[in-house]
């Protein structure tokens, strides 16, 4: 009985350990795509913040600031596939994807905006 929980928790162990690996390489992938973006603007000089597009637009990461500051300030360019229509669970994931990336960059993007004089 002792060697079936023994056996039981060495396979947990590494069941976790291999799922926790999986998570970290989409991380990374996600870092470095958005590494890659953000270093392709800077290059270009393209400051601008991605923003959800919709009846409402949202700049991801400055939603208590008004739309009209952020595309005087830095300027804006809208997000694809972030339109108000849901259809399936899937497009729920890929919508909250989109958003954390959209913010992640924005957060990084605002701070280049602001000092690029």
């Amino acid at each position: 009985m002792k060697d079936k929980l023994t056996a039981a928790g060495v396979l947990l162990s590494v069941g976790l350990a291999m799922g926790c690996q999986g998570m970290n390489k989409q991380e990374t992938d996600a870092d470095d795509a958005l590494a890659q973006a953000l270093a392709e603007a800077m290059d270009k000089q393209d400051f601008r913040l991605f923003y959800t597009t919709g009846r409402r637009p949202v700049v991801p990461g400055f939603e208590q600031l008004t739309f009209k500051d952020l595309e005087a300030r830095c300027g804006v360019k809208a997000m694809p596939g972030t339109g108000d229509t849901l259809r399936s669970g899937t497009d729920k994931a890929a919508r909250s994807e989109a958003y954390q990336y959209a913010k992640n960059y924005n957060l990084k993007m605002y701070d280049a905006c602001l000092n690029k004089r």
